[in-house]
């Protein structure tokens, strides 16, 4: 299955087993360029999750003292190729993608231990150990991507929030107890 997912589109493909290798590739390539600052580098998102469909992207999490170090890496990351756009208002998060026109993928900077590093840990987590909320969530993706095909893509990345907001929020009230 090619990598790769063009701009304004938003669509599912089956899982591809070669997406494990492609992430550790692209993190050996971080490590190479990133200062030591960068402190965990984590395949995330539903490429990360065996058998889930997925955008074509490569969702890639950096947890840094404080994500806003990402302003300070766009010389290193430009050597690889990505682009970024500053801050574009995504609260507690800096965003690089790779390949423009076709984005095969995204790096998500965040604070290391902060709340947005655990929840991209604890979704993928879930996800990979529960077959079932893997299949609901599957689904909540497929009408996402089938009501918002085209455009932007936040519509389809916002149409997925309420879901996992609310599963993330269960399984926090489940360890409470």
């Amino acid at each position: 299955m090619a990598l790769g997912l063009p701009h304004g589109q938003n669509y599912l493909v089956p899982h591809d087993p070669s997406w494990a290798r492609l992430f550790d590739e692209e993190r050996w390539k971080l490590r190479s360029v990133l200062p030591t600052d960068a402190v965990d580098i984590q395949h995330i998102g539903s490429t990360a999750v065996p058998g889930l469909l997925a955008k074509p992207i490569i969702d890639v999490a950096i947890a840094a003292p404080s994500y806003t170090l990402a302003d300070d890496w766009q010389d290193a990351m430009a050597s690889l190729g990505y682009d970024y756009p500053g801050d574009i208002g995504i609260q507690d998060h800096r965003i690089y993608g790779r390949d423009p026109g076709i984005r095969r993928f995204l790096v998500h900077v965040v604070d290391a231990g902060g709340l947005l590093w655990r929840q991209f840990l604890q979704f993928r987590d879930l996800l990979i150990a529960d077959p079932k909320q893997a299949a609901e969530y599957e689904a909540v993706k497929l009408a996402a991507a089938t009501r918002y095909p085209t455009g932007v893509r936040s519509q389809y990345t916002d149409a997925k929030a309420r879901y996992i907001v609310g599963v993330l929020k269960g399984t926090q009230h489940e360890a409470d107890r």
